[in-house]
């Protein structure tokens, strides 16, 4: 699924008295609306109705949902007739004093915007305006859209155009740096942050609603000038992130954001910008600029599949589930951590693979499918009483049981499909291509290509067919509602190995893999983890690393400042308050992300080969760029966890060959 949402709000300043009267009027004119009354005409816009907010303007008012942007043919009647004035529209912009974000035509982009699963049709064409945002604009950015506006509706082919004036704040990627141990808020931070719960409990829909509440550099890529943009992003700006629940406006965080606009002002934090950002729909990553490569590994296993597991395996449920009667779907799927040593008192030992619960639940009775408003596979509800809901509760005692039915597998079978696919098409193209070479040099090489392909399509089923894709069963496993002494979040899982051989090795990348192989530690490349150590003796920014099954080998900088975190879909059902969690911020090509969906259970380690922590998850917002930050527990925590789970019998430690 690929989309844009129209973003919310991305404050990042105090608000100014023209602005927030405007949006007070935009409040008026809404609920006006909604409440069936005819709206006074305060000005040529209330006419119509109109949206504002902070970077954006739209006429009339768009839906304050995440939306799909899908491009119109350029021969299609209607553009044809918008295309004719972008000259005027320019104008109309420029005599106004409102500089446009692109050159010529490059400021314009004439678009279907629409809700996710509606169908694009001609009531959701819209011309999309990007400009420079400045302080005190809006009533400018208000006329430029109504005179855009009046243009478009001269003419009867395009009387139906939507105008959306968009500033580049919500075009360009938004990037993220870890803040500095020296910082004052740091300091600061233990007396400000429980009046900011208290600031958000005065509203019960703001206080049931956040989900992230975090302390960090953010910034953009910066327009140098109107036509030169800077290759790098300035992050100078430090900021209060709040992020809001996707079906939450604007309007109903007002008071909240006053409130500790003032509460950062008394602690004399001026510099510290407050962000209230909403979260995605659907839980998942969408933006409203184009797609950032993320250089992913994806859904499809390029190599030969590994039979050793280790640091980064990819694995799933080995089973098919019903998203529908007659529609089977593949499981999602995480990543192995890393291996530990279980050993028992009599002193005999075994490896065990370590995941996050939360992949290794899905093997657990009572786990199920459903189909989201959007057409994707969702996770349907917890049946009361089933397996599921007693191990999310409970955990997962260690013991003999019969789990014969709980078993994961590596690779996926959702990336086994995937790859099997790709596979195919590439023999099915070189078959085509060899039919109609005629030159016998072509016939030969196409006969090679497909020899190779052939021979990988079948080594990789032949993988599958004879059961070496099968990892084990869970043994140990934390549930949902164990926290550390910080109240971080405990999100593991022990898997027996269904075929010991299959026991790998915490070994690192070797020196050619790392993201700069020249800077590669002597003590990390190509060798086994050293120890574990706790992220409280990482310096803050220090840089550390992980291997995940979708995003690969990255590196990323921790942040010594936690977030508070809320995640509804368990807290409310198993009656668990919000978490603080260790932060980990992207480091590295702009272009990539640290961690994404499916590297979930992923290791992060230290430049001294020390294993730190394991990655659980990350806010999805609308603007912060996927993967740039994540969560994770700190390892010494995990390991003091399932050793006090475990008792007397068993000791849990990192496997050091």
């Amino acid at each position: 699924m690929s989309g844009y949402p129209t973003p919310s709000n991305t404050s990042g300043s105090r608000t100014s008295s023209s602005e927030y009267e405007l949006q007070v009027k935009r409040r008026r004119v809404q609920d006006d609306r909604a409440a069936g009354r005819t709206t006074s005409p305060e000005s040529p816009m209330a006419l119509e109705g109109y949206s504002l907010q902070k970077f954006r303007v739209g006429l009339p008012p768009l839906q304050i949902l995440p939306l799909e942007t899908t491009p119109i043919p350029d021969d299609n009647e209607v553009a044809v007739a918008v295309w004719e004035n972008w000259r005027t529209f320019k104008f109309t912009c420029t005599v106004r004093g409102i500089p446009l974000d692109g050159v010529g035509s490059e400021a314009f982009e004439f678009v279907y915007r629409t809700v996710e699963d509606q169908a694009p049709a001609a009531e959701h064409m819209t011309l999309c305006v990007k400009a420079l945002w400045s302080e005190g604009c809006s009533e400018s950015w208000l006329q430029a859209a109504s005179a855009i506006r009046g243009t478009l509706r001269g003419n009867p082919i395009t009387r139906a155009v939507r105008v959306e004036m968009i500033s580049w704040q919500l075009t360009r990627p938004r990037f993220t740096e870890a803040l500095e141990d020296d910082h004052p808020i740091v300091g600061a931070w233990p007396q400000i942050q429980p009046q900011i719960h208290s600031i958000l409990g005065q509203s019960p829909i703001v206080r049931d609603s956040w989900q992230t509440i975090v302390v960090l550099r953010r910034g953009y890529i910066t327009p140098e000038s109107e036509d030169n943009w800077s290759d790098e992003p300035d992050l100078t700006s430090v900021v209060l992130l709040i992020v809001m629940s996707y079906d939450i406006n604007p309007w109903q965080w007002a008071a909240q954001e006053h409130g500790i606009n003032q509460l950062l002002l008394q602690h004399g934090l001026s510099i510290v910008q407050v962000e209230f950002e909403r979260g995605s729909n659907y839980q998942s990553v969408f933006t409203l600029r184009p797609p950032i490569k993320q250089e992913k590994t994806g859904d499809v296993i390029e190599g030969p599949y590994d039979f050793s597991i280790g640091l980064g395996a990819d694995c799933g449920p080995a089973r098919y589930f019903e998203q529908a009667p007659g529609r089977p779907i593949a499981g999602p799927y995480g990543t192995v951590g890393g291996l530990v040593t279980v050993t028992k008192a009599n002193g005999t030992h075994k490896k065990m693979a370590m995941l996050n619960y939360h992949v290794a639940r899905d093997v657990f009775k009572g786990m199920t499918f459903a189909t989201a408003p959007n057409g994707d596979p969702v996770r349907a509800d917890v049946p009361d009483n089933s397996e599921l809901d007693f191990i999310d509760r409970n955990g997962l005692p260690a013991g003999p049981q019969d789990r014969g039915h709980m078993l994961l597998e590596s690779p996926s079978r959702r990336k086994h499909n995937y790859t099997m696919q790709k596979l195919a098409n590439d023999i099915e193209t070189i078959r085509v291509e060899l039919n109609a070479a005629t030159d016998p040099a072509h016939v030969q090489d196409a006969q090679a290509r497909l020899t190779q392909e052939q021979k990988k399509y079948n080594d990789k089923k032949r993988f599958f067919d004879e059961n070496k894709h099968n990892l084990g069963t869970p043994w140990l496993a934390s549930g949902f509602m164990r926290r550390t002494s910080y109240n971080g979040r405990l999100d593991w899982a022990l898997i027996q190995f269904d075929d010991d051989s299959r026991v790998g090795s915490n070994t690192m990348p070797p020196r050619e893999h790392w993201p700069n192989p020249a800077t590669a530690p002597y003590v990390c490349a190509g060798r086994n983890l050293r120890d574990v150590t706790s992220c409280n003796n990482v310096a803050a920014r220090g840089e550390v690393f992980k291997v995940g099954s979708r995003t690969g080998f990255t590196r990323g900088k921790y942040s010594k400042l936690k977030a508070d975190v809320n995640f509804p879909l368990h807290d409310v059902r198993y009656g668990m308050k919000s978490s603080s969690e260790h932060c980990f911020i992207y480091s590295g090509n702009l272009d990539r992300a640290f961690a994404d969906r499916g590297d979930s259970g992923s290791w992060f380690w230290t430049r001294g080969g020390e294993f730190m922590a394991q990655f659980h998850g990350g806010p999805k917002t609308e603007t912060m760029r996927p993967g740039s930050l994540m969560y994770a527990t700190d390892a010494v925590d995990l390991f003091e966890d399932m050793n006090e789970v475990v008792g007397k019998d068993y000791k849990i430690t990192l496997a050091m060959d």
